[in-house]
């Protein structure tokens, strides 16, 4: 089997019997640790629909880096397995090589995410949930009726995807498609995800619009590529329109939100727009640089932001921007790492968010869509309007509160792994460029 999903599926289960003690976290940690290690040494066992390469191994490694930061900030015994649950099903789905192999990973995926967010405490957690739950099964509805006609059409589910397919094949992917957009908040298909990224906790947030879109999204490029490339009169032109509208709506609501994790969801819905450029450009020999750049950049500064908001709302009590005027005098340091990943958001150069979207932006060029690539650059200027304004109002505005909270916690030094990756993968842009989807 698999040597990282193996590891952390055994983990995720021997952890509930941990439940309750002071050795779950620690016992958590060192299985992503060790993970970690088969990846980066490339201990892999061949499985039959499953396959690996150096980008693969990368975004894994990538992943399961994260998943330790995640698993530093969190508290609840439940949310720390369910982090293993779903690092161990994002392996399989990153390596998934067949439709078949795919398809149950990525509803391992769906079903992990609407388990973590199950457990609930309010009735805003509870109202989120019931959103995601409901979008999962509309999104589950779709990715099946796709694999019937797919079938139907003399598809082969234990094979890749046919790049020469017939006009039932064609329907049926791209049903498929649409039921995977569901998962990445492309519109029209986004209508759930502002409310419930909002209402459930921000921890889980951060899993769910940073790990789960990324692998998701990185996945889906790998598998489908060949077939979008092959079918470019027909694709490019609905991905192109879906893009546009996707990054404009998105980036275009966010300015008039005033609730933090609801300008911070909206960003995520303007992100999954330009993730989708790379399906556009996918012509272009850059295209798989840029989805696997886009998709560092995003897991790192989007888990970040949304772990800074889970710190707000239970220590300071924080969810408007109103509550955020001064919040620099109140916390320096947990301010900087929330702006530094602001900033990466942005596309501030030297920032991974920067170089992600370069790279994209320029792919679509290449691919000979110059006018896609302009109308994603003016989006990108729109959206620093209220990144700034969130930043302005931390460090310009008067605070109302004379109460200091600078602490080192494991939090924060999950934010440092965070930032360090955001800084990283800013500057050294050849780590990327050397490994190929």
């Amino acid at each position: 089997m698999i040597s990282a999903f193996t590891l952390l599926f055994l983990a995720a289960l021997l952890s509930i019997a941990l439940h309750r003690s002071y050795f779950l976290k620690p016992f958590a940690l060192m299985a992503l640790g060790i993970s970690a290690f088969f990846t980066l040494d490339g201990a892999v066992v061949p499985l039959s629909g499953f396959v690996s390469d150096v980008s693969t191994q990368l975004f894994e490694l990538i992943v399961e880096i994260v998943l330790f930061a995640l698993v530093l900030h969190e508290d609840e015994d439940i949310s720390i397995t369910q982090v293993l649950f779903i690092g161990a099903a994002s392996v399989l789905l990153l390596q998934s090589n067949t439709l078949i192999s795919f398809v149950l990973s990525f509803e391992a995926v769906s079903i992990i995410s609407v388990v973590l967010v199950s457990y609930i405490k309010t009735k805003d957690q509870a109202e989120g949930a019931v959103k995601m739950f409901i979008a999962g099964a509309l999104g589950t509805g779709f990715l099946f009726l796709g694999v019937f006609f797919y079938v139907m059409g003399g598809g082969d589910l234990l094979q890749e995807i046919t790049s020469e397919a017939n006009r039932f094949e064609i329907i049926g992917l791209f049903i498929m498609l649409s039921g995977i957009f569901y998962k990445l908040t492309i519109v029209p298909f986004h209508g759930w995800a502002v409310d419930s990224y909002a209402l459930v906790r921000h921890s889980h947030a951060a899993i769910l619009t940073a790990v789960a879109k990324t692998v998701v999204a990185l996945a889906t490029f790998k598998l489908f590529a060949p077939f979008l490339a092959t079918h470019i009169n027909l694709s490019v032109p609905l991905l192109a329109t879906l893009a546009v509208i996707t990054m404009t709506l998105g980036n275009f609501l966010a300015l008039f939100e005033k609730n933090i994790a609801k300008i911070l969801s909206y960003s995520s819905i303007a992100h999954a727009g330009y993730i989708l450029l790379a399906f556009v450009a996918v012509k272009s020999e850059y295209a798989k640089d840029g989805i696997l750049y886009m998709s560092i950049a995003y897991i790192f500064m989007q888990s970040a932001a949304f772990l800074v908001l889970d710190i707000l709302r239970k220590k300071y009590e924080v969810q408007r921007l109103q509550e955020l005027q001064g919040f620099v005098s109140q916390n320096a340091i947990l301010a900087f790492f929330f702006t530094l990943q602001l900033f990466s958001l942005a596309g501030i150069p030297l920032l991974a968010g920067f170089l992600s979207k370069a790279v994209v932006f320029y792919a679509v060029v290449d691919a000979g869509f110059w006018y896609i690539a302009l109308i994603a650059l003016l989006n990108s200027a729109l959206s620093v309007g209220y990144y700034a304004w969130i930043i302005k109002t931390i460090y310009f505005d008067k605070s109302t509160s004379k109460e200091r909270h600078v602490e080192i916690t494991l939090p924060l030094f999950a934010q440092i792994i965070l930032a360090v990756g955001t800084i990283y993968f800013g500057i050294f842009a050849g780590v990327v460029f050397s490994s190929s989807l």
